[in-house]
């Protein structure tokens, strides 16, 4: 069992946020259609695709709105680590730690490696539609489809199935930058261990509902799928932390203080999750 150091919603992914930048992205979707609106060519739609990818101003445009939602993501996880100091032992040095680490050229780098990240997602949006659309051109037009009606179904049904992988970028990469910026926090603190949480719903995954509460390294990342009792095959996705892997809605917790943890507790060590006494998690932590 975990006693959280404080509340472990204050570390959870602020759906305020991941909602904005879902908006933002299908609104970017939005304008992306508007640039084929009056095309009737089919191979004009894919070549205006394509073109908008490359386009400068479209870049700088992906680099903002992800600078947005990286910024907001940061401060938000400043606000969970400044709300642990003041309910935590050891909140003081905490606290004169986080100040200084502003200006922490580690922290620094992980933002910007997030902002040029999401900003690399952002653009593939107008180059995945393309590639849709020339996969479904290319199924369609051996049956007989005039490349006018082509033209016409491209615009009326793509735009759906593209806000469709804008919103799935959108939950999956606001949870992935909250979790870098926590571990840039963390291990610039000498925190090594966090606890992985979930949204503790229904629709919780099998193998995420099974690290519920498992203290994990920052240095190394279980294999969820592989852990579950329940795996029985299913396919896996290798190595992450928590909020690290498509649709994941969990996030990781930082331990603070050893004092935060009720012993025995679940462990993940040497590849299995094991229960440990203080005195086991000591030696190894």
């Amino acid at each position: 069992m975990v006693i959280p150091m404080n509340n472990s919603n204050d570390w959870k992914v602020k759906n305020r946020i991941r909602q904005q930048y879902e908006r933002e992205l299908k609104s970017l979707t939005n304008q992306i259609f508007r640039h084929i609106e009056n095309t009737k060519d089919p191979k004009e739609i894919i070549r205006i695709l394509s073109h908008i990818s490359n386009n400068k101003s479209f870049q700088r445009l992906c680099e903002e709105k992800a600078f947005k939602m990286v910024t907001a993501v940061n401060k938000a996880t400043y606000k969970s680590w400044r709300e642990a100091a003041l309910n935590n032992t050891k909140g003081k040095k905490l606290y004169k730690a986080l100040r200084y680490q502003v200006r922490n050229s580690s922290l620094e780098s992980s933002i910007a490696t997030q902002i040029q990240i999401n900003a690399r997602y952002i653009r593939t949006l107008p180059t995945n539609i393309a590639f849709e659309v020339t996969e479904f051109i290319n199924s369609e037009a051996s049956k007989g489809m005039r490349a006018s009606e082509l033209a016409e179904y491209i615009k009326s049904a793509f735009p759906e199935k593209s806000k469709a992988n804008a919103s799935l970028i959108a939950r999956t990469e606001v949870s992935k930058s909250q979790t870098a910026l926590t571990q840039a926090r963390a291990e610039a603190l000498d925190l090594n261990w966090y606890i992985w949480r979930t949204s503790e719903d229904s629709r919780v995954r099998s193998s995420h509902d099974f690290m519920e509460g498992v203290l994990v390294r920052w240095n190394d990342p279980p294999n969820p799928e592989l852990l579950d009792p329940d795996f029985k095959g299913k396919k896996t996705y290798g190595k992450y932390h928590a909020g690290n892997i498509f649709n994941c809605r969990c996030y990781p917790e930082p331990v603070i203080d050893i004092d935060d943890v009720e012993f025995p507790c679940r462990v993940y060590f040497n590849g299995k999750i094991q229960n440990m006494t203080r005195n086991e998690f000591l030696e190894i932590a």
